[in-house]
């Protein structure tokens, strides 16, 4: 395994907990109550939320260009 390979194996395990961290937007337990779930919907994400939101894009965007740099390695 070279250099890229590396990275892109522990940019692939970064993301995955990455999302895993992030709070579920959808409500299940509305889904099976049949409960109103539209009044937290549109709320914009602030703090921890928002950083997590942030670094996991960043950090699929890396996922994609460490991939289209491995196959031209």
């Amino acid at each position: 395994m070279n250099f890229v390979d590396w990275l892109l194996l522990i940019n692939a395990i970064f993301l995955t907990t990455l999302v895993a961290l992030q709070h579920s937007k959808g409500d299940l337990g509305s889904a099976i109550t049949g409960g109103n779930s539209e009044l937290f919907k549109n709320q914009k994400e602030r703090g921890v939320e928002l950083f997590l939101s942030r670094l996991t894009l960043i950090s699929s965007v890396l996922l994609v260009v460490l991939a289209i740099v491995r196959n031209y390695v």
